[in-house]
């Protein structure tokens, strides 16, 4: 069994349509999947198509990690018409937000792990929604995961937001959990035709380089269609919903090639090397953090190298050549901005 975080320190990027999204690849994949919903607002449990008050819930997991309560919180999702097993959710209640404690004690922080402790034999893959927050319940998820996704848009907040938690990740690595591994920054909602945009897009992949998936989703209403209908995407009918559907396809096998990695390296690791703490309940591989600065060999994403293109080199009429690099040099950071006059430069020489 190996656990994703998927998470945003940012509300309304996605975060929860993200979630649904791989569970709905997963499923299509025959994937045993179960999706644990820690947001108060409760979404993914609704879009799984569980409503109502429930007597457990992840609120209670949280609190009270025993196979009894672990269970009794888990339902069959409507997706897999009542059948257990398929794609199950873990129901979220808004009163989880009590347990939502900003300074959580070191013990709690390990709960959901030893919730998880009970379920090992029963999913291939389980996906945690978490809080927009660093507080308890966002640490938690981290702490009982193999892998962190942390989800943005390309606007300047969703950016920042990144980056607090791109730091918040590394100090639950050194000082919790050594063994969770930071998997990458998804982009959603992206329009390619705006210049703001594409300027995001530009910083993201300057600042985090080889930390940015090439998968990215852009702004779509079936998303939305299907999440309302209570449908997966995969079942939704369209073209525009066939290639959302074919996009969270590529993520899961990114994410399934992370785990793959891991794998390898669990058998090629003799037991005294590894790293596990005494409060860890599942047996996981000890990751390796790929910090915002360094590529690794293993990483599963696959980053867009830096290009920049000069623009005489593109098909524009000499009538809105001005107006064309005006635009241009709009969506590109100051870094790439200096690139290309120094490349301008140099051919002027020559």
């Amino acid at each position: 069994m190996h656990v994703l975080s998927i998470s945003s320190l940012k509300g309304g990027v996605g975060k929860t349509t993200m979630t649904l999204g791989l569970a709905s690849a997963a499923m299509a994949r025959g994937l045993r999947t179960l999706v644990i919903d820690l947001d108060p607002s409760a979404n993914a449990s609704i879009g799984l198509g569980q409503t109502g008050e429930f007597k457990l819930s992840s609120a209670e997991v949280v609190k009270k990690p025993k196979n009894s309560v672990v269970s009794g919180a888990i339902l069959a999702s409507l997706w897999a018409k009542g059948q257990t097993g398929i794609l199950d959710i873990m129901v979220s209640q808004p009163r989880i937000a009590e347990a939502n404690d900003p300074n959580p004690s070191f013990k709690q922080l390990w709960n959901l792990d030893e919730a998880l402790s009970h379920l090992h034999t029963e999913y291939d893959l389980v996906l945690i929604d978490t809080p927009p927050n660093l507080n308890a319940l966002s640490r938690m998820a981290w702490v009982a995961s193999d892998r962190v996704m942390l989800v943005t848009e390309p606007s300047i907040n969703s950016v920042l937001a990144v980056e607090s938690g791109i730091r918040a990740f590394q100090e639950i690595r050194k000082k919790v959990n050594r063994q969770v591994a930071f998997f990458g920054i998804v982009v959603n909602r992206l329009r390619p035709t705006l210049a703001e945009h594409q300027y995001r897009m530009n910083e993201l992949e300057e600042i985090y380089p080889g930390q940015i998936s090439s998968i990215t989703f852009e702004e779509k209403s079936a998303l939305a269609q299907a999440q309302g209908a209570g449908r997966s995407i995969h079942s939704w009918p369209g073209q525009s919903a066939a290639k959302l559907a074919s996009n969270f396809d590529a993520l899961l096998k990114l994410v399934t090639d992370s785990f793959a990695s891991d794998d390898l390296r669990r058998l090629e690791q003799p037991n005294s090397a590894r790293d596990r703490s005494k409060f860890a309940h599942r047996s996981r591989e000890v990751g390796n953090t790929k910090s915002h600065g360094r590529r690794s060999a293993d990483n599963p994403l696959q980053p867009k190298p830096e290009r920049i293109e000069m623009v005489e080199h593109l098909p524009v009429s000499d009538e809105f050549k001005d107006r064309f690099e005006q635009t241009l040099r709009q969506t590109m950071t100051e870094k790439q901005i200096r690139a290309l006059t120094q490349q301008e430069e140099n051919e002027g020489k020559d």
